[in-house]
């Protein structure tokens, strides 16, 4: 069975954007999104899956105007 994410990324000034997607297709969605700050996608999506908390939860803030929620579904 393949991991799903449910996510959500706000952005300063835009609608959020969300989806339930793999992390390959959320490693996507964030590299086209053109954040300002943003380490590789990849690191991002790890660090999430870290700092999961005990409901599946992580969120990363970025002080430069963005903010990612993903939850991982199981």
């Amino acid at each position: 069975m393949m991991m799903r994410y449910l996510w959500t990324l706000e952005r300063d000034g835009c609608e959020p954007r969300g989806g339930l997607d793999t992390v390959d297709a959320l490693l996507e969605v964030l590299g086209g999104e053109s954040l300002p700050g943003l380490m590789p996608p990849d690191w991002i999506v790890a660090t999430l899956q870290m700092d999961e908390d005990d409901e599946r939860i992580a969120v990363h803030s970025s002080p430069l105007g963005w903010r990612l929620r993903v939850k991982r579904m199981v």
